[in-house]
């Protein structure tokens, strides 16, 4: 569970921070669907090129709260599979096209179609939003705030992620920490 509430968010956002090419001035939208947010960074190219090679990546989950939840072995069981996944480290070859420029439209819809961009800042380096996406069963929604920072050889995200079921028992927050830099050329 933890991991498919996790996964969509942080793909989509290591994924626009790939983005080859020339990087622009950037962009800002306030109320905005998924498919202006796509156009808006297709025609800003925010992402600016990173560096091929060797790179370090780092997902940690450095908050988790079961607020509906009372207390007992079933949040106990939830906290200890958080406690599992809590950081992990991998060391990555990008190399090639690996960093081509992705399709705006398909990353935006890893977060889903259905969602609601409050705001979104991209930008020299930085970027900032918060969204809602109504989620798969009928009366369910999950709530993301998004920051972070971008270069050529690192970047640092953080996600808060707020997932609200449709039976308020099973709510789920969590804040988790994206990070990566390059560490030299890639390993034979």
């Amino acid at each position: 569970m933890i991991r498919a509430l996790a996964a969509p968010a942080a793909a989509a956002a290591l994924v626009l921070l790939t983005g080859a090419g020339q990087a622009g001035d950037g962009f800002t939208l306030t109320d905005a669907t998924a498919q202006q947010v796509a156009d808006a960074y297709a025609k800003a190219k925010p992402g600016g090129p990173m560096h091929m090679g060797q790179w370090d990546r780092t997902i940690a989950i450095t908050a988790f709260e079961l607020p509906g939840i009372p207390a007992g072995a079933g949040r106990d069981a939830t906290r200890a599979a958080a406690k599992e996944i809590k950081k992990e480290v991998e060391s990555v070859c990008h190399s090639g096209t690996d960093l081509a420029a992705p399709e705006p439209a398909q990353i935006f819809e890893m977060m889903g179609t259905d969602c609601r961009y409050q705001h979104l800042t991209m930008g020299g380096g930085k970027f900032d939003g918060r969204l809602s996406c109504k989620g798969e069963q009928p009366g369910s929604k999950v709530d993301l705030a998004v920051s972070g920072t971008y270069a050529a050889e690192s970047f640092a995200i953080r996600l808060d992620i707020d997932q609200q079921p449709a039976d308020p028992a099973q709510r789920v927050k969590m804040t988790m920490q994206l990070d990566g830099r390059r560490t030299g050329e890639c390993a034979k």
